[in-house]
């Protein structure tokens, strides 16, 4: 194989330009740098490499922002691109000079090396839902930051809403007119505040339904909600994240891209170490969900979850027993996801309830569209879908 085939190509990328460097594909230490270009234009990314690349380049970049539509642009090229974890990337690459050129030399060595991890690249579906995904979750946090400034606001004035106002609905916003004097200014202000609100809590609905409809296309996934504490919104999270359930070969492998592992310290003469519990590795985001799905689960007396977690937590402390709990959902999870499960025999409580409040969220009119006279039809229609999924 010739020089020109047989290197490795780190990219730098950024919005609106790039840099990239191609090094000898040997040893780490030894690899010799062959060239370095900076300042290239990522509008010109495809007829770049025409020129620049062989088909038996490895590509390799730092996970960010446009890291997986860049990857996918050279795979549809016919080229092999892989997406370094960035964490572990960065941090290598920063302890050298870091400009744009250095560090796409930083980058090939790294992967050189083999000290940085290859993030799986999810597919163009995937990468969708977790579209919709990061969507919601920012319209929960604007909700409510703009609900917080209201009250904020009504603080200031000594106003204090009654307990249980709905400030999602126009009689909140009445409610809050007619506690106080307020002067033409104030009271166009706090209009606009609520108006503010109303258009966010609606895209959240409308976001929250997309992820409901896709969820009821996919038995699947759907069939997550027979895990108490686990709804459309944790199931969704969970199919956007994982993607392929096949790519975890075992349950323990999934614990640990959720971060729910426990993690154990040890060194020099303290010969058993110490754990540190769980935290700053794996996905934060789905990990969050996951223990609320298991305070959930530990507070509903049906679950089979409630009597083991309260045990654990009278021996430990809550927290151990939340994360636990977690861990054990996420073990159940991928059993479900991987068909090792046990058709239902009946509709449960819990399951049906969680229907019918997503008939709820659905709405009559779009119920009435999909062929469904009322909620129950609905109910028995899905619940005949998950019951033998496979």
């Amino acid at each position: 194989m010739n020089q020109k085939s047989n290197r490795i190509i780190g990219l730098d990328m950024h919005p609106d330009v790039f840099a990239a460097a191609a090094i000898e594909k040997t040893a780490a230490d030894i690899s010799k740098t062959l060239w370095v270009k900076d300042r290239l234009n990522t509008a010109e990314l495809e007829a770049w490499a025409k020129k620049q690349l062989q088909q038996t380049d490895i590509l390799v970049l730092e996970a960010s922002g446009n890291s997986f539509e860049v990857a996918s642009r050279f795979h549809a090229m016919g080229y092999t691109c892989l997406v370094l974890e960035s964490m572990q990337a960065s941090k290598i690459k920063e302890n050298f000079c870091n400009d744009d050129r250095h560090s796409a030399v930083k980058l090939a060595r790294v992967y050189l090396s083999g000290l940085a991890k290859i993030v799986w690249q999810p597919d163009p579906e995937t990468r969708q839902q977790r579209e919709i995904f990061f969507a919601h979750r920012a319209a929960v946090k604007d909700c409510t930051r703009l609900r917080n400034r209201i009250r904020t606001f009504l603080t200031e004035h000594c106003v204090r809403l009654p307990k249980g106002t709905a400030l999602t609905q126009q009689s909140g916003l009445d409610k809050a007119l007619s506690m106080y004097q307020w002067t033409r200014l104030q009271n166009a202000m706090i209009t606009d505040k609520f108006e503010q609100l109303w258009q966010t809590e609606q895209r959240r609905k409308k976001l929250e339904t997309l992820m409901v409809k896709e969820l009821l296309d996919r038995p699947e996934w759907s069939r997550l909600w027979r895990l108490m504490g686990v709804r459309h919104i944790v199931a969704f999270a969970l199919m956007a994240m994982v993607g392929d359930i096949n790519r975890f070969p075992t349950a323990k492998k999934l614990v640990g891209y959720f971060g729910l592992s426990p993690r154990k310290v040890q060194s020099g003469n303290n010969a058993k170490g110490y754990e540190r519990g769980i935290g700053n590795t794996g996905r934060a985001d789905v990990r969050a969900l996951l223990i609320q799905a298991a305070q959930n689960a530990m507070i509903q007396r049906n679950s089979p979850l409630h009597k083991w977690g309260w045990k654990l937590a009278m021996k430990k402390e809550r927290n151990i027993a939340v994360s636990a709990v977690a861990r054990k959902l996420t073990v159940a999870i991928w059993h479900l996801l991987k068909g090792n499960f046990t058709a239902l025999t009946e509709l449960s409580k819990h399951l049906e309830m969680k229907l019918l409040k997503l008939a709820t969220l659905l709405g009559k009119e779009k119920l009435r569209e999909t062929g469904f006279t009322n909620r129950n039809a609905f109910v028995q229609h899905f619940y005949k879908k998950i019951q033998f999924s496979t």
